[in-house]
Order: structure tokens, then sequence, then C-alpha cells
């Protein structure tokens, strides 16, 4: 288990990829600490950290919405307490909204709903773990293949996760020789979740009818697809790769 007793926080993890980093990560021996957002979303969330435990990992999960200033030290605070820490090794910045309308359809509060999940919270949760990041630790940021593939309707969240890869360059060369960290963004193209099936009927079509061309497969990615390369990027064995934005798209955009 090559994550035994490290400890792992996950932004947005009750649901969907964050689900499957949650479970991928925990099955190499990571505890987990993640955090939901809205009432439906409880029941799953506690059932995943049922799962993480009967696995033989500690967990916990809070809820708390990633857009709200005071989420962050919530959930730090939450994980070192209920995990009986003082360190954390892996932050995986996975919480994210998506949106899509046509520049002269954007409003001022699509834009402010999502700029503050996607990009102020990835910047605060960040902050606020350096404090308790173990030497040697792992920064995963979520980006998506909307930040470099230029689909129609997507202004505000395209440029919310370039900003992501923006971050993860500038972190490490920021942080890595003053917390020994290094700092990496997986590039996932449309996953099957509930927030893809959710993007509506133009968006899906455009998407499936984009998914028939993936050079790796012609299909939509899985949870698995994205959580396998997270785990590596959170073990010892990626030490050498820092600041890069890893594929995660079957190609259908290249990075």
């Amino acid at each position: 288990m090559s994550l035994f007793g490290k400890v792992a926080i996950v932004t947005g993890g009750a649901r969907g990829i964050g689900a499957g980093i949650v479970r991928a990560l925990a099955a190499q021996g990571a505890n987990i600490s993640f955090n939901y957002v809205s009432p439906s979303s409880e029941k799953p969330a506690l059932e995943l950290v049922s799962e993480v435990r009967e696995m033989g990992c500690k967990a916990t999960c809070i809820r708390a919405d990633m857009s709200s200033p005071t989420a962050p030290k919530e959930l730090i605070e939450a994980t070192l307490s209920r995990l009986e820490t003082d360190k954390i090794d892996i932050l995986v910045n996975n919480a994210g909204l998506g949106g899509n309308a046509p520049l002269d359809e954007i409003t001022p509060e699509q834009y402010e709903r999502i700029m503050s999940v996607n990009v102020k919270s990835v910047i605060f949760m960040t902050q606020g773990v350096l404090p308790h990041l173990n030497w040697g630790g792992r920064i995963v940021n979520l980006s998506s293949v909307s930040a470099r593939g230029g689909y129609s309707t997507q202004t505000v969240y395209a440029a919310s996760k370039a900003a992501v890869e923006a971050f993860t360059r500038v972190w490490a060369t920021e942080l890595g020789h003053k917390y020994g960290v290094t700092v990496n963004a997986v590039n996932p193209g449309p996953v099957d979740t509930e927030m893809y099936r959710e993007a509506g009927p133009v968006h899906l079509a455009r998407m499936e009818e984009q998914n028939k061309k993936v050079p790796a497969a012609p299909r939509c990615g899985t949870e698995k697809d994205v959580a396998d390369i997270v785990v590596f990027l959170s073990e010892e064995r990626s030490r050498w790769v820092t600041g890069d934005v890893i594929c995660a798209n079957g190609g259908m955009v290249f990075t």
C-alpha cells in the first residue's frame, strides 16, 4: 500500500471524480478527509466514509461549501482533529462548479459563483494547508480539458481551469524548496458523472460527438481513469514530477 498512513484531504469528495479519488487513495492506505456541499450529498458522503473505514483507513467528512471563506479552515481543522494528526500529506483540490453560457449571456452572479469555487477556494485551501504540510507532501489540482479546448459557451469555466493550471506552475516553483512539496494538475476530459450528465442537452450532445474521436478509446472517461493518475502523483514514485499538467482526457486535447 503505497500511501499507508498518509493523510489526504480531497475537496468535493462525496460524488463523481472526487469520490473516485477518495476510494483510490484509500485503496493505497491513505486516511481521508473530504467535504460535501448539499443535503442530498450527505447520505453518499457518509456511506463513502464507511466504505473507506472498511478498507482499514481512517475517514471523516464535513458539510462545507468551498465558496465560503471559512470552508478551508473548517475542513482543515476537522481533518486534524478527527484523524488525530498534526500533519497533512496530500491535498487534492477537486471541488469545482461547471457552467455554460454564451458570452452575451454571462452574468456577474454566474462569474462569481464559478470563480469562488474553482479559483478562490483553491488558493485559500492550499494556503491553509501549508502550515500543516508534511515535508515531501503532494498537492494535486483538478483542471479540465476546457482550459485548453476553446469550447464555445465556456468562457468563465474555461478561464477558471486555466487559472488552476497557472497556479500549478507558480506553486511548484514557489513552494518546492520551502515545503518539499510537488504540485501538479490533472486535466480530465469528459467523465461520466452526475455533473457531466447535468450539463444540458446541447453541451452533452456536443461532448458525445467529441468522445467518439478520443484517440485512446472512443468513449467518455471514467472516475478511475482520473483517480489512478491522482494516486500516482500522490506517491513517492512521482517525486520528480512537478509543475506539470497530466493529460487525463485520452488525448482529446494534447497538453
